[in-house]
């Protein structure tokens, strides 16, 4: 009998530890499940740029495209909020930014969205022109910038040797500030294809933020030194995702994986340019190992 209380209290300790753990993983996932489910705070700085902050946890700011707006990342913010603080925002004259009514930079838009939301540092995700701005920012404020992952890249002060077959359309859309016809032939390009489940949105967002099209080009201040020379500075962990049929965009991300230190480039298979809608399992799986 004493033998067999023996084996009992054995086993109980050996059972014991793995009850902790389960009770752990349960109160784990419970928490970041409230977190991502809690509604989402909104706010806007002082200049007028629109955001909402979601989750709890290391800072995670996702920055979109042009002609797109925070909407696109709804999906990503819900997983990215079970474990990380997760800011959106529109970019200026996106959104529910305000539009540009003197000269600007992105890059101040954002630094002072950090300053404003109390964030120190934190990893910046962008997308196409989001991606540039992310970029310029870990050069300029390095010690801000933890990781940065660049999704069908745009480095500032590059210039491609591929000639984007709608740019003529484009351009005499605008001319003739049409700006609807200047949507059009976006949506109609491949830059913008998406799968039928997102449509609807992506055609939305270009046609709501029309209002862009307006903004003199001389607004928009460039950086002092644009990044496409200094891409040997960063020291940053940084991710580059560029979708298969994103061949516009792919000789940047080359670009990246060369010359920036440790970068690496993950190429998805079908993938298109608005990469976290077009292969939005692919995108969750690379960010979320990258992050961890």
């Amino acid at each position: 009998m004493h033998m067999k209380t023996n084996v009992l209290r054995t086993k109980a300790r050996a059972i014991a530890p793995c009850i902790v753990c389960s009770i752990a993983t349960v109160i784990f996932v419970a928490a970041a499940a409230y977190a991502a489910a809690q509604p989402a705070r909104t706010g806007r700085t002082r200049t007028g740029i629109a955001y909402d902050v979601q989750g709890q946890g290391p800072a995670v700011v996702l920055i979109t495209g042009s002609n797109l707006d925070r909407r696109m990342w709804i999906r990503e913010a819900a997983w990215l909020a079970a474990t990380h603080t997760v800011v959106r925002y529109d970019l200026r004259a996106h959104g529910a930014s305000d539009t540009a009514t003197a000269p600007f930079s992105h890059l101040d838009d954002l630094v002072s969205l950090l300053d404003e939301t109390g964030i120190r540092s934190a990893t910046l995700i962008g997308l196409s022109a989001g991606s540039t701005i992310a970029l310029d920012a870990a050069l300029a404020q390095p010690s801000r910038v933890e990781r940065l992952v660049l999704v069908g890249p745009s480095i500032s002060g590059f210039r491609s040797s591929v000639q984007l077959p709608f740019t003529a359309a484009l351009v005499a859309a605008l001319q003739a500030r049409d700006y609807a016809k200047a949507g059009e032939v976006l949506l109609a390009s491949s830059v913008f294809a998406v799968p039928p489940e997102s449509q609807a949105l992506v055609r939305q967002m270009v046609m709501e933020n029309d209002r862009l099209w307006s903004i003199p080009r001389a607004f928009l201040r460039p950086v002092e030194r644009p990044a496409v020379d200094r891409l040997n500075e960063l020291k940053i962990p940084t991710l580059v995702m560029v979708g298969e049929q994103d061949v516009f965009q792919r000789e940047e991300a080359e670009l990246l994986a060369q010359r920036v230190a440790g970068a690496r480039l993950a190429v998805i298979p079908d993938g298109g340019h608005l990469l976290n809608l077009t292969s939005p399992d692919a995108f969750h799986a690379e960010v979320s190992r990258f992050l961890n």
